[in-house]
């Protein structure tokens, strides 16, 4: 009985202590008093337009009322505007109080989340890490979350942890440039891994993001040191993970690697080089006698295209060549339909022309809409149609069908292999408009990249409408998601640049001597940071021109620019001046190019057109000139065109060299062009 009676006596201090935890949690649950919520909404009033009257109310309310629930609150705000106005031994020593005073408070993981950013920006990082591993993250909002993430991921010591808290951030985050960022921030990390690292981090991860990004890394290093074994290893592991949208291409790239060297070959194109392809003969249509119908859209929005497309026809089926230019030249005819880019009228001419038992072949039309239902009409009368289009689903499935006109896979493919194998590029930005085409490029670039073996490394947007693009280009050097410190000093160094613009020459350049070498906390750089190779903007000249000097006023130096055949226009070079200078982008026709038929083509249009030829014109000739090739050898029948147009290798047509693959979509190798000395020349 005494020792029952002295156990229960021991149990009587964790019983009250329990009942007190309760109460206390009790008390947090109940509402202040309204006097006391009148107090503290007077008290706030002032904020933001007066954040000194706020402080003084605040003050008053914590000494009116030290025992309130809100008065955690009123300390929290406090730190806010303290650090608000720059004093930030003030906010330390109020958020600290906040956390003392009230541990187990609703906002004292809030206080934590602050003080660690600040202690952080100090380079107190082990203070940083204790303050939020009492906080309870999990209850904090989404943004706070963030915050507290990204300092954990800041701090951390160990390079796996920081990988891991940086793929909760990622978790997170919900807008897709800021994953974009973040999946950059995972990749420049991963960069630095070693096998035992990447080979950690995996194991810790588990079947989180970015778990398959890290195996296809490892796999990539498996690959570079010649083990193959374990490469296929961390790529099969890589498959069985949870894969997001950039992940899955990088893991599909790196098997497309792993087999290739299985088989002991090397990353090979299927087309000549454009210097092999200039050594073959130029095509000899000389011989062609036949009829070939022509569906364009002459007339309505799309029909300067039409025109441009019909001169590189009528040019290649020697019209001009004869005694007349009405379409009944020397051996070859043409009868040309128009559609006005309505697919009904498309596909009734497509019928029309292939009711004419003369005609062999179709050349046409252009813009997708049409060209899909003119390849419908087309396969189902059995009369090769040789379409301008870059869509390659017309030609699916359809044997009398196929595709010429270059894609932008094939443009932007191009361009990438080119940054990777011949200028070295390795790490990669992009910059592109928020619309249908710029979201293309971007997906495709981003997977070229990979697939080459580079990085994108960082990756902003802009409206399309947009004449200013200051802040896109800010988020590409670095400057958003700023920590406190390095926003301190990003504002010391403005104050020397702006004083040195005050000084002589020699003081002045001391002084900015000085603000370059500021730091961040760590010694880690500060903006702007240009740690690409290349920055890639999917646009057309008129913005480029702009965008260009906007890199330059923010000291975004030491990179190429690239970018789609947009670019190609002659006021490229006379609006960009020096901000072009060293520019690659493709493009779908160049006048000097060293390909023969590219040369003679432009020649012969400026000399019967008096205007300068473009891609379309190009491409009109290129298609017009396959089709005569059949009609030279004798090849009349549409069977027949079929055949030779589908057995077609190595082209070396006006638009780019040019093979015919099974599937009737032409494969294609655009023209680089580089700005050197000013002057566009062709690179590849």
């Amino acid at each position: 009985m005494i020792r029952v009676h002295r156990q229960l006596l021991a149990l009587i201090p964790l019983a009250v202590a329990l009942f007190a935890c309760a109460g206390a949690r009790e008390r947090l649950a109940i509402a202040p008093p309204a006097a006391e919520r009148e107090a503290y909404a007077a008290a706030l009033a002032p904020l933001p337009r007066d954040p000194a009257g706020a402080e003084r109310r605040l003050s008053e309310f914590l000494l009116r009322y030290p025992d309130s629930s809100l008065s955690d609150d009123a300390g929290l705000e406090l730190g806010r505007i303290a650090l608000a106005r720059g004093d930030r031994e003030k906010a330390l020593a109020r958020l600290r109080a906040v956390v003392d005073a009230h541990p187990d408070g609703d906002r004292s993981d809030s206080a934590r989340v602050e003080l660690a950013q600040l202690e952080a920006a100090r380079g107190r990082n082990e203070i940083a890490a204790s303050e939020l591993g009492r906080a309870r993250i999990s209850k904090l909002p989404p943004d706070e979350r963030r915050v507290a993430y990204r300092v954990l991921a800041d701090v951390a010591s160990d390079p796996v942890a920081s990988l891991r808290w940086r793929a909760r951030l990622r978790a997170e985050e919900t807008d897709p440039e800021r994953v974009a960022r973040i999946d950059a921030e995972l990749d420049r990390a991963l960069d630095g891994f070693s096998a035992a690292d990447l080979d950690r981090a995996a194991e810790q991860l588990g079947d989180q993001t970015p778990a398959a990004r890290v195996l296809a890394r490892r796999a990539e290093l498996a690959l570079a040191q010649g083990d193959l074994e374990t490469a296929r290893r961390a790529w099969e592991a890589a498959r069985r993970r949870n894969l997001a949208a950039p992940d899955a291409a990088r893991v599909a790239a790196v098997g497309e690697r792993i087999a290739r060297s299985e088989r002991g070959l090397f990353d090979t194109a299927d087309l000549p080089t454009f210097e092999q392809a200039a050594q073959a003969p130029s095509p000899d249509t000389s011989a062609a006698t036949g009829t070939i119908g022509v569906v364009l859209p002459l007339s309505g929005s799309f029909a300067r295209f039409g025109e441009e497309s019909l001169q590189g026809i009528l040019l290649a089926a020697g019209l001009y060549d004869g005694p007349s230019a009405s379409g009944t030249g020397p051996g070859v005819k043409l009868r040309i339909r128009d559609t006005a880019g309505r697919p009904e009228l498309a596909a009734e001419a497509v019928r029309e022309l292939a009711a004419d038992p003369e005609v062999s072949a179709i050349v046409g039309p252009l813009l997708s809409g049409e060209s899909e239902a003119a390849a419908a009409a087309a396969d189902a009368a059995g009369v090769p149609l040789l379409a301008l289009s870059s869509r390659e689903e017309i030609a699916h499935g359809r044997s009398f069908v196929f595709r010429l006109r270059t894609t932008p896979q094939e443009e932007i493919t191009a361009l990438v292999d080119h940054a990777v194998h011949d200028l070295g590029a390795l790490r990669f930005a992009i910059l592109y408009p928020r619309d249908r085409y710029g979201r293309g490029a971007h997906k495709l670039f981003w997977e070229a990249v990979e697939q080459a073996g580079g990085r994108v490394v960082a990756v902003a947007a802009y409206d399309p409408s947009a004449n200013d693009f200051a802040d896109p280009i800010r988020q590409l050097l670095g400057y958003s998601m700023l920590s406190p410190a390095e926003e301190s000093m990003l504002a010391q160094r403005a104050n020397l640049e702006r004083r040195a613009r005050r000084l002589a020459p020699q003081a002045a350049a001391k002084l900015r001597e000085e603000a370059r070498a500021l730091t961040g906390p760590g010694g880690t750089p500060l903006p702007p940071i240009v740690d690409f190779d290349v920055l890639f903007i999917p646009e057309s000249y008129e913005k480029v021109v702009l965008i260009a000097p906007q890199l330059a006023f923010h000291e975004a130096f030491g990179m190429r620019l690239a970018g789609t055949s947009g670019w190609y226009h002659p006021d490229l070079l006379e609006l960009g001046r020096r901000h072009v200078a060293g520019a690659r982008f493709s493009s779908l026709f160049f006048p000097d190019s060293p390909l023969p038929n590219a040369r003679e083509f432009a020649r012969r249009y400026q000399l019967v057109f008096s205007s300068a030829p473009g891609a379309f014109g190009a491409q009109g000739y290129d298609a017009a000139q396959l089709v005569l090739l059949q009609l030279a050898h004798g090849s009349h029948s549409r069977s027949a065109v079929r055949d030779g147009v589908l057995a077609v290798r190595g082209f070396p047509g006006a638009s780019g060299v040019l093979s015919m693959r099974e599937d009737g979509n032409a494969h294609k190798r655009p023209f680089l062009l580089g700005v050197e000395n000013g002057q566009l020349v062709q690179v590849n």
